[in-house]
């Protein structure tokens, strides 16, 4: 006659919260490691930091599932955007690498793609070029109401820091003539100075930090020979002075 075994019970696993402790403390660390790498001015060292604990992020989560390792490198960007501060002592380079990194965070990838046209820098400076037909009518100079929260967006980043800002207004090759607008100069003028009125009169930038020029038709970026390349060349261009030396007005 066969023995009957008496079944071993399961006993429960009380020691499971150690993984979600564990992931809490790994965070923990990164987290005062990212306030030690930001209470420096040095924003080449600000990045090494970040991009060290992020490399930890993605091979800690390489020992359990992917999406354990995401939810922790996307928990860790969410704490180094607020604490960075704008590169005072860094070149446009790492001006723009913040300016991009600030709207991307602020702005949803639609409103990004429809609101600014390009984001680039040269040796003195960082420029947000905005899609004007995204701004305004056409043939006029006053601002869309639907576009008002994308501008809202770009003067967060101009109250990260105290440099000169020239904003500059540029056409296609399009003919206009009626009585507000004789030209391309003035409409181009007109966009320019409607951006920076709403900066200071809605966000209180302070308005000795502006420059207003109208470039009308003469810088284009692309040849006027298509519907798609006009559109590229009307744009309003906010420029970020980061060397005044090197501008002269």
């Amino acid at each position: 006659m066969a023995r009957k075994h008496k079944k071993h019970e399961e006993h429960e696993n009380h020691e499971r919260w150690l993984v979600s402790y564990a992931d809490f403390i790994t965070l923990l660390f990164a987290f005062f490691v990212v306030m030690y790498a930001t209470s420096t001015e040095d924003a080449e060292k600000q990045k090494e930091f970040e991009d060290s604990i992020k490399l930890e992020l993605r091979l800690t989560g390489r020992g359990g599932s992917d999406s354990a390792g995401n939810e922790l490198e996307n928990a860790i960007a969410e704490l180094v955007m607020p604490l960075g501060n704008f590169p005072k002592k860094g070149g446009p380079g790492e001006v723009e690498d913040y300016v991009v990194r600030s709207l991307d965070k602020s702005m949803g990838a639609q409103q990004k793609k429809e609101s600014i046209q390009d984001i680039y820098h040269d040796a003195v400076g960082v420029r947000i070029a905005l899609a004007a037909s995204t701004f305004f009518p056409s043939g006029s100079a006053k601002l869309k109401a639907s576009a008002l929260s994308s501008l809202d967006k770009v003067a967060e980043v101009l109250k990260s820091n105290t440099k000169r800002i020239i904003v500059e207004g540029h056409t296609d090759d399009t003919p206009i003539q009626d009585s507000l607008f004789p030209s391309n100069w003035e409409l181009a003028g007109g966009r320019a100075s409607a951006v920076v009125r709403y900066f200071v009169k809605v966000h209180q930038l302070d308005a000795k930090r502006f420059i207003s020029i109208s470039y009308g038709d003469q810088k284009p970026i692309v040849p006027n020979d298509t519907e798609e390349h006009r559109s590229m060349n009307r744009r309003i261009e906010i420029f970020i002075v980061t060397d005044d030396k090197k501008v002269e007005i």
